[in-house]
């Protein structure tokens, strides 16, 4: 029996040079876009604290 985990997802338009850019800040290479923006901004609210 499979189970399937739907996430609602949508797309969103960046540069590629941004893109880029997120691509250097993978920790890992299996390390998803959402992953990385989740890690920014959880870094980022930290800061705030």
């Amino acid at each position: 029996m499979y189970m399937l985990c739907m996430k609602k997802r949508t797309t969103i338009q960046i540069e590629k040079n941004t893109l880029e850019r997120l691509k250097k800040l993978r920790i890992t290479k299996r390390e998803t876009y959402d992953e990385i923006l989740n890690r920014l901004i959880k870094n980022e609210n930290k800061k705030g604290l």
